[in-house]
This record gives C-alpha cells, structure tokens and sequence, in this order.
C-alpha cells in the first residue's frame, strides 16, 4: 500500500469520526453547559475562598477546565469502539484492507480531533478572559492539547480492546478519566495535594499538558519535561492499543 493510498484510507477514518460527534450533539451541549458551570460558578466561587499569595485560582482553574473537557471528550473513542464491537462493526472495520497500526492511529487522531474541534472555543474564552489574544501562543496551546488527546484516545482504545464485560468497562474508563485529572496538576496545584500523590501527579500527562498551556497564556514557569512526558504518553499507548488490537484479531480480546 503507498503511503497516498495509506493518508487516504487515515482521512477517511478521521473523518468518520468526526461525523459520530456531529450526530451526537447532546454530548457538546451537556459538557458545555458543565464547562461554564465549571469556569463561572465554581472557580468563582472558590477563587474567592482561596487567598494564597501568588496563586489566582481563577486562572489556574481556567485553563485546568480546558485540559479536563478535552480529557473527557478524548475517552469517548473507546466507548465509540465497544458500541462498534457489541453491533458487530468493529469486526467489519477490522476486515477492510488496511493494517490495524493504521486503524488504531486513524481513531486516535481522529478522538484527539474532534476533541480538538469541540474545545477550541472554550480555549479562546479562557484566553480572553486571562487576556491573552497572540494567535501564535493559542495555535501553540491548541497543539498541546492535540497531543494530550492523541494519548488519552490511544489509552482509551487500549481500554476497548482489553475489557470485555460492558460494565466493567463503564467503571475502567470512568476511574482511568478521574484518575487522569485528579491525580495531576489539572485542577488543582501540585504543591498543596498529598505529599503520597505528589510524585505521580508530576509526571501525568495532563499535569505535562496543563503546565504548557498555563506558560504560553499565564507565563507560568514550566520543567521543560513536558514535551517529552507528552510524547512518551502518545507513544506508549498507541503502541498497547495496537498490539491489543492485533490480539483481537488473532484471537479475540484478552478476558
């Protein structure tokens, strides 16, 4: 197969998924509505409880806000490709002519994508409100969050092809997308979570991806590791979810 042939067959797959969040509007009013009541009820409301010197935590839970919206809309892939597996698509897809390294990275780009698509307005309003209007940073924020979401539907098509039972596939993805913004410096500042968390929320990929954007529109200081725990991230797991992939089907999903 060439590689014309491979980037048309990888267009045709992101492009289907994006149709899927078109026809499901529900799912972009519903975590609008939860993002503003987020942005301008409760990090309102505790910005004016928290007085630390140095810490605006509007600001820091505004650009928190962004990353968990996004996080959440990129988990849904794998909810996308259980339905697929319970109405017998998946098997269908799986049968076209393509390899499943291609299937796994055109579902995830096309997860991160739509992610993508549904969150760039709610960057542009946090930008403004942190008055923060350089197109450059915001194009550059926005590939951040690309990144993050590319990783977080890699682990969520891992998920898919891993569990088998529905419901125990409900709970997995709804702790593995708690764990990822509660454990991490999304929400909430790293220097007054637990000292027995600390270590683990350092190295999340939605701390990584939070602290990026935090330094292009807050100017906020940053490790310099992020890029590299990003990318380590997207690597990983569109590595298990092809591999898992590939199990499924020479032999069905693990039990």
């Amino acid at each position: 197969m060439t590689l014309k042939s491979q980037l048309s067959l990888l267009q045709v797959i992101v492009e289907r998924d994006l149709r899927v969040l078109i026809k499901s509007p529900w799912i972009v009013v519903h975590r609008t509505i939860f993002f503003l009541i987020q942005l301008f009820v409760f990090a309102t409301l505790v910005s004016q409880l928290i007085k630390v010197p140095g810490l605006d935590y509007f600001r820091f839970f505004s650009i928190g806000a962004v990353i968990s919206t996004i996080t959440s809309i990129a988990f849904i892939i794998g909810s996308d490709l259980f339905e697929e597996e319970e109405l017998g698509l998946l098997d269908y897809l799986l049968s076209l002519p393509f390899g499943h390294s291609l299937f796994v990275l055109g579902r995830a780009l096309g997860g991160a994508l739509r992610g993508l698509v549904y969150v760039s307005p709610m960057l542009l309003l946090v930008a403004l409100l942190n008055g923060y209007f350089s197109v450059s940073g915001i194009l550059g924020a926005l590939l951040v969050l690309f990144v993050l979401a590319t990783g977080v539907s890699g682990l969520s098509i891992t998920l898919a092809m891993l569990i088998r039972n529905e419901n125990r596939f409900d709970i997995v993805i709804a702790l593995a997308e708690l764990g990822m913004v509660r454990v991490s410096a999304t929400i909430y500042p790293l220097q007054f979570m637990p000292l027995a968390v600390q270590p683990i929320a350092t190295y999340s990929p939605a701390t990584s991806a939070s602290d990026l954007v935090r330094t292009i529109i807050l100017g906020s200081a940053s490790s310099g590791l992020e890029p590299l725990t990003l990318l380590l991230f997207v690597a990983v797991f569109f590595g298990l979810g092809s591999a898992f992939l590939f199990k499924k089907i020479e032999g069905g999903r693990f039990e």
